[in-house]
């Protein structure tokens, strides 16, 4: 009995064992499937692995097809395999990957040694990847030493070298690899470390950049020349043991010197201020990733050629007023024909100062506000411009007692009861504050806020009526279009068009229009006195540029002056200051200039502007009318009672003013592969316009006469067109935009305007 139950004990010790081993291989089963499954969820799609390609920089252009800036956290230039040189591609191999030629992705006998290694020097020494694994890695996964990556990784590299060809997949890498001092792949590296085209690189130079991807700021040959040597010769040692070079060519590799580059190559923006603006817009929309590494084609609405005499006209009347304390400025030129943005300069230089004062900076306008003033008592019925005001001594409660608020004018003179039209175009500020008086100081503050579009706080005193509150020049170039489009109010708009790397149209903006913020006939009587004010009255140095109106604007200690005028087809605003940081806490302040007044040093300025951008108007419209291509009909903004929505045109049509000196060459250079990108709708690029002679100066300001006619308004807008429709790519998961790191993705159309706006957030590199 005793040994049958001791067989039976054993036999039941043994079922149990079976069951324990049993379950933990169904356990194990599972944890691995499972664990698969997870990875196979983050997995990029087919679709992904078949079209990948490197990642780009973002690129800015002109509406006229210039580029303006490269924008890139990393500085990256994609190159076919062909014309990589073969030293460098052999040097990689022997390297990074030996067997790479062999392998199904994964090197097992390099993973076996790399371990052993790891294991008898107690840290990790090697890592056992192949170039498959490491493009795998750098391409489609995170950089964090996990057990689910690195299966993800093994996984992902085998489905790699399944889909693609070894050529195929060996470019990739070389134009994906991290070669440090911000270098992406090798055409960038041989730029940034030798300042050389890859056909130029010779053996020891190929060597080197082949050593650096593994520590990339360790090997760094500017901050580390005798590592970086170092390990150019052991990566020459590793070339003659596979058979690549002979050991005469080792030999002669080793002695070459060191010659680097002396700095990296730097890409200079052409408008700066504008494209850090459209930047800031770009990061609201769609996050800084996807901005620094979406490739996207950006088309703003500026013109070259207007820029550039906007940054001139601006830098000669600076200049010409130094000795008075002019030292800064700003200029904001917008088409009222589209709404579009065609010049803006933020400031006098870029390298000292990025702050745009056109967007950002907030300074009191002085008597260029004064127009909102009469307006909303206009549109309230309270006065018309023959209506008499009374310019005589004020004395009103200030809110500090004894201390009464006496407004005076700039002259110091006084001159009874005047009509509102001479008020206004001779900018005296006594009757000013008593409209402000008869509509009250709140109401012009909603006024401001509703109808005129000013988005900066403004206090409901009566100062305000003489431009007391702080506002920023693009606000005070929206509200002005109120009276350029006879009650109409523009938002004026710098990024026209958006595209991602494969074509899908992100953006497509148009301008908004409000439609009649303000009566036609207050907005005209507005525009008639404005066009008295340039002809008779302050702004008289702007009185040579046709069918001009405008407003200067004088702070009364003379720390600001402007002036915005406008033709029947532009408006700019130009400012002016004396600008100086302080050292000690680290701020700008404004100082009082020499008596600088808007209408004889703005005004100058406008006229100087105007006067080069109508001569590029009228080559632009002569092109138009001669070119042998129909063209679509340019849309313009409505000027009557009946107004409709802004179209801009097509910019493919604005012929480009060929760059010059220093904006020859560099960032206005664009691309070969993106050159046709730029061109939005059409491949007849127009021919070079000539930037035209800089003209001269305006004359003094005179009294104030009487108005003269608008002209007609522009043609009407042709029918409206079908809805257009915009295919985006879509996350399946959570069917918002996709990015590159969403696992399932397909393309849906949609009716423009409809598309998800919103991109992936629940897939995205961590």
């Amino acid at each position: 009995m005793k040994p049958r139950r001791r067989r039976k004990r054993w036999k039941l010790v043994l079922a149990y064992l079976a069951l324990v081993m049993l379950s933990l291989m169904l356990g194990g089963m599972t944890f691995v499937g499972v664990l698969y499954y997870q990875v196979a969820q983050m997995m990029p799609s087919v679709e992904v692995l078949e079209n990948y390609k490197p990642r780009e920089a973002s690129y800015i252009y002109s509406a006229d097809g210039v580029l303006l800036a490269q924008i890139a956290e990393e500085y990256r230039e994609p190159v076919a395999l062909s014309a990589i040189p073969k030293h460098l591609i052999n040097a990689t191999i022997a390297k990074e990957d030996r067997r790479f030629w062999s392998h199904h992705g994964v090197d097992w006998r390099g993973v076996a040694r790399a371990a052993w290694v790891n294991l008898t020097e107690g840290e990790i020494q090697q890592g056992g990847s192949t170039l498959t694994q490491q493009l795998a890695r750098n391409a489609f996964l995170t950089q964090r030493r996990t057990f689910s990556r690195k299966l993800q990784e093994i996984i992902l590299a085998q489905e790699l070298e399944r889909r693609l060809s070894k050529e195929r997949i060996l470019e990739l890498y070389l134009n994906q690899v991290y070669y440090g001092n911000g270098a992406y792949g090798v055409k960038a590296a041989a730029q940034v470390y030798f300042n050389k085209p890859l056909d130029q690189l010779t053996l020891a130079e190929c060597a080197l950049l082949a050593a650096l991807p593994q520590r990339p700021s360790g090997y760094e040959p500017f901050g580390n020349p005798d590592e970086a040597i170092r390990q150019r010769n052991l990566v020459l040692d590793l070339m003659a043991r596979e058979g690549y070079i002979t050991p005469a060519q080792r030999d002669a590799a080793k002695q070459e010197p060191l010659r680097l580059a002396k700095r990296r190559p730097h890409m200079r923006w052409i408008a700066p201020y504008a494209v850090m603006d459209a930047l800031r817009q770009l990061e609201e929309l769609y996050g800084r990733e996807l901005l620094l590494q979406g490739n996207l084609r950006v088309y703003t609405t500026l013109h070259s050629g207007m820029q550039r005499v906007a940054e001139q006209v601006l830098e000669r009347g600076i200049r010409a007023f130094e000795a008075q304390g002019v030292n800064q400025g700003a200029i904001v030129l917008i088409d009222l024909r589209t709404g579009g943005i065609r010049a803006m300069v933020g400031g006098r230089n870029f390298s000292q100062s990025q702050y745009n004062a056109i967007t950002q900076g907030r300074r009191q306008p002085g008597s260029a506000f004064k127009p909102f003033v009469y307006a909303t008592a206009f549109e309230l019925g309270k006065l018309t411009p023959t209506s008499t005001l009374l310019d005589a001594p004020l004395s009103l409660p200030s809110g500090v007692p004894g201390r009464p608020w006496r407004p005076q004018n700039a002259d110091g003179r006084f001159r009874g009861r005047v009509s509102v039209t001479r008020a206004l175009a001779s900018s005296i500020n006594l009757p000013a504050v008593r409209a402000a008086m008869l509509v009250g100081a709140d109401t012009i503050v909603q006024f401001a806020h509703e109808r005129f579009g000013f988005e900066s706080p403004l206090d409901p005193v009566l100062p305000i009526a003489l431009g007391a509150s702080a506002v920023k020049p693009i606000e005070m170039a929206e509200a002005f279009t109120v009276f350029a489009t006879h009650g109409n109010r523009i938002k004026p708009f710098l990024i026209r068009r958006v595209v991602d790397r494969d074509g899908v149209v992100l953006l497509d903006q148009k301008a908004e229009v409000l439609e009649n913020v303000l009566s036609e006939q207050s907005a005209r009587w507005i525009d008639e006195i404005l066009r008295v004010a340039v002809v008779n009255g302050t702004g008289r140095a702007a009185s040579r540029i046709p069918n001009a109106r405008g407003k200067t604007g004088t702070t009364s200690d003379y720390r600001d002056a402007w002036f915005i005028g406008y033709t029947d087809r532009y408006l700019a605003v130009v400012w002016v200051a004396s600008a100086h940081y302080d050292e000690r806490s680290h701020r700008w302040e404004y100082r009082p200039m020499k008596r600088v007044f808007g209408g004889t040093v703005c005004a100058r300025i406008w006229a100087d502007l105007m006067d080069e951008v109508l001569k590029i108007d009228a080559q632009l419209e002569k092109w138009r009318t001669t070119k042998a291509a129909p063209e679509q009909p340019e849309t313009s903004v409505p000027s009557s009672a009946n107004p409709t929505q802004v179209t801009p045109p097509s910019e493919a049509h604005a012929p480009s003013v060929p760059a010059t000196g220093e904006e020859a060459t560099g960032a206005g250079q664009m691309p070969p592969a993106t050159r046709a990108d730029a061109q939005l709708a059409s491949p007849d690029t127009p021919p070079p316009i000539s930037p035209p002679a800089p003209s001269g100066a305006g004359v003094k300001a005179e009294p104030a006469t009487t108005g003269a006619p608008r002209p007609s308004a522009p043609p009407p807008l042709p029918p409206p067109k079908q809805p257009e429709t915009v295919t985006v790519a879509i996350c399946v998961d959570t069917g918002q935009r996709a990015t590159d790191y969403c696992p399932e993705v397909v393309r849906r159309t949609f009716v423009k305007g409809t598309e998800p706006k919103q991109f992936c957030k629940k897939h995205r590199l961590r």
